[in-house]
């Protein structure tokens, strides 16, 4: 049978280990945190819904910009450096966005698309290095698995972490001071990462400039696709909920109730079973949103949310590994990592430049129209998966 179960490891859960988890939390925040700052920033400045959508959105186009230099760079350089540096730079831009608060409109959208593009290059960047290679490296082989597993489960809490951190530091100290907390805790994660030691690794010979290794797994495109449809459909639907600090704190509680469910219902199921049970709860998600903005719907909906995508996102990592070579698991991390982050970051975008945000709490005509966009996509998905997906990763996988 093929499973999702995979054995706990107590060794793996050790200092150096959750130096790193932690540091990917704190700098998974910041990215979140900067969505809602830069958006409630080109807001305010009176830019349209499709330039605020644009810059947003920009985002995605930004995250593997640097994906092909990651082997060259981890193989030049000290890995751990280069996870740091781009951090660094990546807390630099963190701050940027208040500093063209005061830029004419037209200047200020342009640079923001910049701000954007630069943030998801250098969140990209860091994130290939932290998850493909280092913490891999604090762990054995036979605790790799769960080591990425355990690792992305960190960086999906900043999800709703980071939102809810901004939009209530937004209301009660200011923008500027969110965007200074944003940055600072990007600073903390770097901290993290120097308190753990690495082990020096001989460079390899006649390393090319562009590479595909960790970075992007051709033989994993149908997955590939198929959760980036998933991801851009999540990030329709958080549109529409992006001033709301109720949801993202009731969607962290959702993804708290997947783990359980992954440990006590579905500990022994079929990884198929799985992804379809948490595309059904999020279709039942965007039906019920759809119903209008009742009191119960507004605590149901976020849980079965985070429920979902916690099933889903889990399986779709343990499917990706599977079907990478042994050397190839770092690339098949990157490549979920892709494909999760991009559609969550494109999604939102296209979201927002149709004019998605709530109204005082109320569904308006173009938020209906968003809705049933994520609807489609996650219909289409499930059928996808069903028919065509899960089939063809049952004749391609390595182990």
């Amino acid at each position: 049978m093929d499973t999702q179960n995979t054995p706990v490891h107590l060794r793996l859960w050790n200092k150096d280990f959750w130096f790193l988890a932690l540091a990917n939390t704190l700098f998974s925040m910041t990215v979140y945190m900067q969505l809602v700052i830069v958006y409630q920033t080109l807001m305010s400045a009176g830019t349209t819904s499709y330039q605020t959508g644009l810059a947003v959105g920009m985002f995605a186009l930004g995250l593997p910009l640097l994906g092909a230099f990651c082997s060259i760079l981890v193989q030049r350089y000290r890995r751990n450096r280069v996870c740091i540096w781009a951090m660094l730079l990546m807390a630099a831009c963190a701050l940027l966005p208040v500093a063209f608060s005061t830029y004419h409109q037209e200047s200020m959208t342009q640079m923001m698309m910049g701000v954007r593009v630069a943030t998801g290059a250098l969140f990209g960047l860091a994130q290939m290095v932290l998850t493909s290679t280092l913490v891999i490296d604090t762990c054995e082989a036979r605790q790799r698995t769960e080591a990425n597993y355990a690792a992305a489960w960190f960086g999906r809490f900043a999800m709703s972490l980071g939102p809810l951190v901004a939009i209530l530091l937004i209301r009660t100290r200011g923008m500027v001071a969110t965007t200074w907390v944003s940055a600072a805790l990007t600073l903390v994660a770097i901290i993290f990462v120097l308190m753990v030691r690495f082990p020096f690794r001989t460079p390899e010979d006649n390393v090319r400039l562009f590479s595909l290794d960790r970075f992007f797994l051709p033989g994993a495109w149908a997955l590939f696709v198929n959760l980036l449809v998933v991801t851009v459909a999540l990030g329709l639907l958080l549109t529409v909920q992006l001033d709301n600090p109720l949801f993202f704190a009731v969607l962290m509680m959702g993804f708290l109730l997947a783990l359980i469910a992954e440990k006590y219902v579905f500990v022994n199921a079929e990884m198929k079973i799985e992804i379809v049970s948490g595309l059904i709860l999020l279709i039942f998600s965007i039906l019920l949103l759809m119903n209008g903005m009742q009191t119960m719907s507004l605590f149901i909906v976020p849980m079965l949310v985070g429920l979902g995508m916690g099933l889903i996102g889990s399986r779709f990592l343990l499917i990706f590994i599977k079907l990478s070579h042994h050397s190839k698991r770092g690339t098949s991390q990157s490549s979920f990592f892709l494909a999760f982050e991009m559609g969550i970051a494109a999604g939102i975008g296209w979201g927002i430049s149709m004019n998605g945000p709530l109204i005082s709490g109320v569904l308006t005509a173009s938020n209906m129209q968003v809705l049933s966009i994520a609807l489609i996509l996650t219909v289409m998905a499930l059928l996808v998966y069903v028919v065509f997906t899960h089939s063809w990763y049952l004749r391609h996988k390595s182990r």
